[in-house]
This record gives C-alpha cells, sequence and structure tokens, in this order.
C-alpha cells in the first residue's frame, strides 16, 4: 500500500504544477493506476484491528474513499484533455482534502 500511495503522492505533486494537457493527463492515468492497486489493499491501521464489525467497517470506508479518489483522478485526467486548468486546479485542492481526510483516518501519527 506504500508503495501505491508514494507513486500517487509523486503523480499529484506533479499534477499541480503540470500545464502540458497530455503530461497532466498522463499523470493523472499514472495516479489513477496506483489507486486501482491500492483498493486492494489494507491500511496497516485496519489491519491492526480486532477482528469484527468495526474492522471490517473501516476496510469498507478505505475502499470507498479511494473509490472516491479514483473517479476525482478521472475528473482530473477528463479537466486535463479539455485543456480546462482552471479546472484542475479545483480538483487538486479538492483532492488536498481528500488526501488529508483519508490520512487523519487510516494513518498512525508518527
Amino acid at each position: 500500500l506504500a508503495k501505491q500511495m508514494e507513486a500517487m503522492n509523486d503523480a499529484y505533486k506533479a499534477m499541480r504544477r503540470e500545464e502540458d494537457p497530455a503530461k497532466g493527463a498522463a499523470l493523472a492515468r499514472e495516479a489513477q493506476d496506483a489507486m486501482v492497486k491500492a483498493i486492494a489493499e489494507i491500511p496497516e491501521l485496519v489491519k491492526a484491528m480486532p477482528d469484527g464489525p468495526e474492522k471490517a467497517k473501516a476496510s469498507a470506508e478505505f475502499r470507498k474513499m479511494m473509490g472516491s479518489l479514483i473517479s476525482t483522478l478521472a475528473s482530473m485526467e477528463l479537466a486535463f484533455l479539455d485543456k480546462d486548468l482552471d479546472k484542475v486546479k479545483e480538483i487538486v485542492d479538492a483532492m488536498r482534502e481528500l488526501k488529508k481526510e483519508g490520512h487523519d483516518k487510516f494513518m498512525e501519527d508518527e
């Protein structure tokens, strides 16, 4: 999971500054591919939970958030392909919130 999230984070950082629509769309696809692989993983925080309904619920919530992220990245790819850099910026800002929410829920404080 960490490997997939790192690939996503690298693509996200590059997308924030990318102004070439073809390169931006490729980065968005790269990030989507990483998230498709990551959705099958289970965060360490969830793995450490005792088996039961709360663990199942946390796992489902993780997959739901990952699905939302994949959808957001597809929207970003479309915005790049439409050469709508204002929309790309809006999506980048929305992703910042998604990232924070996901990290707050599924990562241990270091």
